[in-house]
């Protein structure tokens, strides 16, 4: 297999080395790097150039006629890349060693393997531990993330979870052909659309590894904060996301199965349809006042009617008790 990274970058002179070094010195290395750079202000480009140079591995630097935004910059670098299995990679983390040749041999197990992922340790600016890893931080493993994950829990995950990082993600180019373009309205990115998209082209493999030292440096386009949640804690940012999104998701996966359900399985569509006619049922949640909120959370305490958003009813108390 031909591997590829794609990596965007703007104004990253100050950590682009530590990443791209990272990235040379894997166990296997990348046949090709491809970087978008996105009218960076500063040198951001020529030392790109320079690294990538002094590398041995094929590469090219593309500089973007004008700033055109994270999802369209990832867009047309990944499409840029010619390999086999494509890495996307962010500007200021560090990879293990191992990472690529870990991911691979996941691909290479199985040819109906689409899409690898796996965890991240979070670090500060310079690199030392925050104590948490990124499942654990964005409440992923209360929900039920683990290692090789079943495809059926990681497909219910996808219905309200929008956590797959792009730094920790790597997927095949013949599936990234079928899901792609992204679509310009909804606020998806390159992740999330890809993240969502392989269930319906093929496997997806979890690896619960810190292949990715996650650099928290304050000035991150999508960041996570650090935190190791006690239970009572992790049922209330349970319920803060899914009321958060309980509005917002049904619109987003409406156009998500517009846009991709000719190639889904059925079941996968049954899902998808299921859950769009919840988050429709609950929606006018984020308008109803405070008491009708209340009494709606009583409701679905009473009801159960949130179990599929992995919410128990001690889950609704938990939220609302002080």
């Amino acid at each position: 297999m031909k591997i590829s990274v794609a990596m965007c970058t703007y104004n990253g002179t100050k950590y682009l080395k530590e990443q791209l070094e990272s990235i040379f010195t894997q166990t296997l290395r990348p046949d090709e790097i491809i970087i978008t750079d996105d009218c960076s202000s500063d040198d951001t480009a020529a030392v790109a150039e320079k690294l990538l140079s002094g590398s041995g591995i094929s590469h090219k630097v593309i500089i973007n006629e004008k700033n055109s935004g994270v999802r369209r910059s990832f867009g047309s670098c990944i499409r840029a890349c010619s390999g086999d299995i494509i890495f996307t990679a962010d500007q200021d983390d560090v990879w293990d060693k191992d990472k690529i040749r870990l991911f691979a041999d996941e691909f290479e197990k199985d040819e109906k393997t689409v899409f690898v992922f796996s965890n991240g340790e979070l670090v500060d600016a310079e690199l030392k531990s925050l104590g948490s890893d990124v499942w654990t931080s964005l409440n992923l493993r209360r929900a039920g993330m683990c290692d090789h994950i079943p495809q059926e829990k990681y497909r219910q995950l996808m219905m309200y979870y929008w956590a797959v990082p792009g730094t920790m993600m790597a997927f095949r180019r013949d599936f990234m052909e079928k899901a792609f373009p992204i679509p310009e309205k909804g606020g998806w990115l390159h992740d999330s659309w890809l993240a969502i998209n392989a269930p319906a082209f093929g496997n997806v493999v979890s690896i619960d590894k810190p292949l990715t030292l996650y650099r928290q440096h304050g000035k991150n386009t999508v960041g996570v904060k650090a935190a190791s949640h006690s239970r009572r804690m992790e049922d209330k940012i349970q319920m803060q996301k899914v009321l958060f999104y309980l509005k917002r998701h049904g619109d987003r996966l409406s156009q998500f199965l517009e846009l991709s359900s000719k190639d889904m399985p059925a079941d996968y569509r049954e899902l998808t349809e299921s859950y769009i006619r919840l988050f429709r049922k609950y929606q006018h949640y984020e308008s109803d006042g405070k008491l009708k909120k209340i009494l709606f959370l009583m409701g679905r305490f009473i009801d159960g009617g949130l179990k599929s958003f992995d919410i128990s009813r001690g889950n609704v108390v938990s939220y609302l008790l002080p």
